[in-house]
């Protein structure tokens, strides 16, 4: 069962929860059940490009097509990042 970690920007639409623990096999799986559960999420469906995302510590190079071919092994820690400019 992955841990997803979502940003503090995200957690009004997730009921505060820093973590959410989702059992998938693959990256695509994880992140569609997520915005299932939280239908919220939807921002980050429609604009994949408001989210970075991380396998423990590693950033995810392949765009939202390819999250099928992106395994996840039980204990693996997905992390979403909000790129956040400022100056």
């Amino acid at each position: 069962m992955a841990r997803v970690i979502i940003p503090s920007p995200l957690r009004r639409y997730t009921e505060n929860r820093r973590e959410i623990f989702i059992d998938a096999p693959d990256l695509a799986n994880t992140m569609e059940r997520l915005f299932d559960r939280y239908n919220g999420l939807c921002i980050v469906r429609e604009q994949p490009a408001l989210l970075s995302i991380f396998i423990n510590g590693q950033l995810v190079k392949t765009n939202q097509d390819e999250w099928s071919h992106i395994g996840l092994e039980k204990d693996d820690e997905v992390s979403l990042i909000i790129p956040i400019a400022g100056g």
